[in-house]
């Protein structure tokens, strides 16, 4: 191995740890970018940091302190803001980009949306706080959802299928066009044309209107999905159709800078349904308050606390 390589993948490595230390600020993120610009060597030797870094569990990080957030905590001022934040990261809290975003081919800022034209002719729209990466070969054109949400409009090609990995799950077809959301809790892939293949443990085909969830736990039952509704983040709303409160959060935290916690896990677990203007995230907090009964907490940095 050349001896120069491995010294840029020490440094890459240590601009990782940086960047994910919680202490991270714009000026480190304007130079990692100018870093990784210097060669192909150098863009190189940071992708391969980045793939050990998330292969390892981040085993290379100093040791972290606890910082379990309790509700006893929060009432009784114990916690303190700034250990928070600092707990937290700016990039977990849409002020700078993720490691899944730095590594990615294509990705979007928190409240940003991109439309990308792929290489195979095929388009892409990407909604806030969302990453891909691309693997295109000559068998199959495959990219991995990280993050976020998105909608594909499949240029079709018999001989090369399109396939798309969110989590456990693998979405495929030949040409045609659907939306994967991609949330803590499950994954949601809506049918908007053509034939749509979704494999998690079973395989299930779609046709449009057709929509399924699916977790590591295997894929729910076909649903009914509106093709008006479907992805409605492209027309600046947000729409909830028995989901998961942690995947409703989940999507508010890509459309909004700070960061919305849910500290019960079984109000987390529940599912409402509901449709929201993006521009007015208020309505959304204000409608888990109530409907959760839960009391929200709001702290510096534009983090919100639902206990």
């Amino acid at each position: 191995m050349n001896p120069d390589f491995e010294s840029l993948k020490s440094e890459a490595a240590a601009w990782i740890v940086r960047l994910t230390s919680g202490a991270a600020t714009d000026h480190d993120a304007d130079s990692l970018k100018r870093w990784r610009a210097l060669s192909p060597d150098h863009e190189r030797a940071f992708r391969e940091a980045a793939r050990l870094w998330q292969g390892v569990g981040h085993a290379a990080a100093p040791p972290a302190r606890k910082t379990g957030i309790t509700r006893r905590a929060v009432l009784s001022g114990s916690l303190a803001a700034s250990g928070l934040l600092a707990a937290a990261g700016l990039s977990e809290l849409g002020y700078l980009p993720s490691l899944d975003a730095l590594t990615a081919d294509h990705a979007t800022a928190v409240g940003e949306q991109q439309v990308v034209t792929l290489p195979d002719g095929s388009v892409a729209t990407l909604d806030g706080g969302s990453a891909i990466a691309l693997d295109f070969s000559k068998r199959e054109r495959r990219l991995v959802l990280r993050a976020g949400a998105a909608v594909f409009e499949v240029r079709p090609e018999a001989e090369r299928p399109f396939v798309v990995v969110a989590a456990t799950g693998i979405t495929e077809t030949a040409g045609g066009s659907f939306a994967v959301d991609y949330g803590p809790a499950e994954v949601s892939v809506d049918c908007l044309g053509g034939d749509v293949a979704v494999a998690c443990v079973d395989t299930i085909r779609l046709t449009p209107g057709e929509g399924v969830r699916y977790s590591e736990r295997g894929i729910s039952d076909v649903t009914t999905s509106d093709a008006e509704m479907s992805a409605s983040w492209r027309k600046g709303l947000l729409t909830f159709r028995n989901r998961a409160v942690a995947d409703v959060v989940s999507d508010l935290n890509r459309h909004r800078r700070g960061r919305v916690v849910v500290a019960d896990r079984a109000a987390g677990a529940r599912r409402i349904t509901g449709v929201f203007h993006l521009k007015r995230p208020e309505e959304i907090l204000s409608h888990l308050e109530t409907t959760l009964r839960l009391r929200r907490v709001d702290m510096p940095g534009g983090i919100v606390l639902l206990i």
